[in-house]
């Protein structure tokens, strides 16, 4: 039997019990692709995350879903950044090597930020009407048809009308399965407003026949980023709040600059640590 070390922390926290909660497994050397799932699966956490060491990077990430492997996520980077920043391993400036690339990471005042890849976007090929069914919304809740962004790991996002239409959203299974798919098994939808600088958001994804919320999300702020640097929105400085519906605030710092480099951060509050014997 072997022991895997591991942290609770929450990310995007601006208070103890805020934010995203994340298991990070700091030393996951001989972990299987397979023991690696099924932790993540016990956890039953947004994402489990494993650090692994890296030749091109400070550390290697794998980031997994209860259900699968994912290239790349926010809140699992910034949280590991973190323990790593918090057990001496990194300094105020290091690189993250993930599935989808090496992402540079720096460190202020209790600030983790990340610096997101180039935005690719493409037509989801939807119409709003279809949107706001999907969303359980009326047709002038959503402000244009929606389209698939990937900084990293891959969304459809869907811009809506107003916050009060992002909080009133409920999705419907068989609809959301049918029109939020990237492929079997991964079905992921950010709805966003944002006015005066402050986005409200709220990411949904389907699990096992059901559609759940994530409470914060940084792949999908990247991807929002993403969309303001391809549609004319920079330089722009936002804060992203997410996770209301489920009482559970969450606080993402938003910058887009003149060059169109995307940069995504939050604050990280540990929680509690432990071990695994396997």
């Amino acid at each position: 039997m072997t022991s895997h070390a591991f942290e609770i922390v929450n990310v995007f926290a601006e208070t103890t019990f805020g934010g995203n909660p994340l298991a990070v497994f700091t030393a996951a050397t001989g972990l299987s692709d397979t023991s690696m799932q099924a932790l993540a699966r016990q956890m039953n956490l947004s994402e489990t995350v494993f650090v692994l060491p890296s030749t091109q990077a400070a550390a290697r990430l794998r980031i997994f879903t209860p259900a699968h492997e994912l290239p790349f996520a926010g809140h699992p980077t910034l949280g590991a950044a973190a323990v790593l920043y918090g057990q001496q391993r990194v300094g105020e400036a290091f690189t993250l090597e993930t599935n989808a690339g090496v992402i540079p990471i720096v460190h202020q005042d209790g600030l983790f930020t990340l610096q997101a890849n180039p935005a690719r976007e493409r037509d989801a090929g939807l119409a709003i009407d279809a949107v706001a069914a999907m969303l359980s919304l009326p047709v002038d809740a959503i402000a244009a048809p929606p389209s698939w962004l990937d900084t990293g790991s891959e969304q459809l996002l869907i811009r809506a009308s107003s916050r009060e239409a992002v909080l009133a959203a409920r999705p419907l299974p068989a609809l959301f399965v049918r029109d939020a798919c990237l492929q079997p098994g991964r079905c992921v939808a950010y709805l966003w407003y944002e006015a005066n600088a402050v986005a409200t958001v709220r990411l949904f994804y389907a699990q096992d026949g059901a559609v759940l919320e994530d409470p914060g999300t940084g792949s999908a702020c990247a991807n929002l980023g993403g969309w303001c640097s391809l549609h004319q929105r920079y330089p722009l400085q936002w804060r992203v709040e997410q996770g209301e519906v489920l009482h559970r605030p969450n606080v993402l710092h938003l910058t887009v600059d003149a060059e169109r480099r995307i940069y995504v951060g939050g604050r990280v509050i540990a929680l509690a640590r432990g071990e695994f014997v396997l």
